[in-house]
């Protein structure tokens, strides 16, 4: 059976070469990446495209100290919180939306007016934003010998990204991805108790599609991440998205997954179209598919690969 396939790649960051900006600025000023993301939709023409990803946001509007290089992804420099303490320094801190959240929810804004496509906002999950605070193995450990801290650390960055994730809705985003790269390192049992309600929590909060990203190999924790109410589960390359096809409800969407810098960076042209057909043939038969990248595609990613990926895509006959 033949599906008219959306493709919908994680692509953003190579926008910024298109327009010959540094990927600071993209992150940074908000019309130099909404010109940075139009440029890709003129150049590619994808169903969908999402604002450029950056895991920082949310832990920098908290007070934690960024570092930004100009043209790579910026980070988390310290994780402050060590005890109740610290934790509700930044809970009596937060003043709602802030910083650079209100230059992504500008960048969902012209989005909104200009592109005439399905337009995608991130947020970091609540696990993930704990781990920028905490750090992500002191909050491993905390999981273990000192849940109810854990939880309450993980129940306040809850707070924080819904009223972003609100904020971005307001101004224009059709969907809302959810980038929870912390979870992989959780056992089942664990993603069911710390990570599972809070993704179900934002979703009963707010009014728009959510989709769940982790990046890594999910395959233990595919089937909770299928019930969980997302509107589709984006997965990594390592993932067999025809084996998890078979696990997760079929009114749930499977966003993926060719390998961002085996594939996308380092291939070329003929291989990034003939992994793309691969796939596409993998998953012929899976009506809930949408074609994509398993993460976020690298800024150095050759134009001409990008091209390659959406010609076999558009290409491709069952």
């Amino acid at each position: 059976m033949a599906f008219n396939r959306l493709i919908i790649p994680l692509l953003g960051a190579p926008g910024a070469r298109l327009t010959g900006t540094k990927l600071k600025e993209n992150l940074t000023n908000a019309e130099i990446q909404f010109n940075s993301l139009a440029k890709l939709m003129d150049e590619f023409q994808p169903d969908g495209i999402f604002f450029m990803m950056d895991l920082t946001v949310e832990a920098e509007a908290l007070g934690l100290e960024i570092g930004f290089p100009e043209d790579d992804n910026p980070y988390v420099k310290e994780h402050p919180i060590k005890g109740p303490d610290e934790l509700s320094s930044v809970v009596n801190s937060w003043r709602g939306v802030s910083g650079r959240m209100g230059v992504f929810a500008e960048v969902a804004d012209k989005m909104a007016r200009e592109l005439p496509v399905k337009r995608g906002s991130y947020v970091i999950g609540p696990l993930s934003l704990a781990g920028e605070l905490v750090g992500v193995t002191d909050l491993c450990m905390k999981l273990i010998e000192d849940p109810a801290f854990a939880e309450s650390v993980i129940d306040f960055c809850s707070r924080v990204v819904s009223e972003y994730s609100r904020a971005l809705i307001d101004h224009g985003a059709d969907m809302i991805a959810v980038l929870e790269p912390t979870a992989v390192l959780l056992s089942k049992r664990q993603f069911k108790r710390f990570v599972l309600p809070y993704f179900e929590r934002l979703r009963s909060d707010l009014s728009k599609p959510l989709i769940y990203h982790i990046c890594g190999d999910t395959e233990h924790i595919v089937e909770p991440m299928g019930a969980s109410g997302a509107y589709g589960l984006s997965l990594d390359s390592m993932v067999d998205l025809k084996a998890a096809a078979e696990r997760v409800p079929e009114d749930v969407f499977l966003i993926g997954n060719i390998d961002p810098v085996k594939v996308f960076l380092q291939s070329n042209e003929e291989e990034v179209e003939r992994e793309t057909a691969i796939l596409l043939e993998k998953m012929k038969d899976v009506s809930n598919f949408i074609l994509s990248s398993g993460c976020d595609i690298p800024l150095e990613t050759p134009p001409e690969n990008i091209s390659a990926f959406f010609r076999a895509g558009r290409n491709y006959r069952s």
